[in-house]
């Protein structure tokens, strides 16, 4: 049974070639001066003359955030049996039989996928953001990229977290039904 979530894989294989398709055109079409810091409500704060040293390095630093999970999602969650797998539980996950790890190790590998769709939504943001003030900073388009930003960032914080929450509670109750937790307020 294939552990990794394969809609989410794919799905963002093509999302990221859109980025990196999407940070072509908007370079095309880029002014000579364009904002490379923001404050808190999206005003830029630097900027930078169009060279594309900067823009490069924007895209590259986005690129190898996404692509470190990309490949960890496909390559490191595949083996149930995994000393590396860093999971609530983790000890008693261990013990139990392979079967019974595959479907949270497939929710994991749903919620690496989820994540990293999401950091790469907050970095094509942040390219519209780049852009639009670039071509006019009081424009109410870099206004809403600036609050679309926000909100993505606060996902992409939030969501793991009450992913985490949920999965704890799955492998709990997988644990309890193997009788591998000695009691139902044993702390891990």
């Amino acid at each position: 049974m294939d552990v990794v979530h394969t809609p989410s894989f794919r799905f963002n294989t093509i999302l990221f070639l859109g980025y990196l398709g999407l940070a072509v055109l908007l370079w095309i079409d880029m002014p000579e001066r364009y904002p490379v810091h923001f404050d808190l409500a999206g005003n830029p704060t630097r900027w930078e003359e169009r060279n594309p040293g900067m823009w490069i390095l924007i895209v590259a630093l986005s690129s190898i955030s996404f692509m470190k999970v990309h490949l960890f999602q496909r390559f490191v969650f595949t083996n149930p049996d995994s000393p590396f797998l860093n999971l609530p539980y983790k000890t008693h996950f261990q013990k139990l039989p392979g079967e019974r790890k595959l479907p949270v190790l497939r929710r994991v590998n749903r919620m690496l996928g989820l994540l990293n769709a999401g950091v790469l939504f907050v970095f094509i943001i942040l390219l519209f953001l780049i852009y639009y003030s670039a071509h006019n900073p009081g424009s109410p388009a870099a206004g809403v990229a600036n609050q679309a930003l926000l909100v993505a960032v606060s996902v992409v914080v939030i969501y793991p977290l009450v992913e985490y929450v949920s999965l704890r509670g799955v492998i709990r109750e997988k644990l309890e039904e193997e009788g591998l937790l000695g009691s139902p307020h044993e702390v891990p």
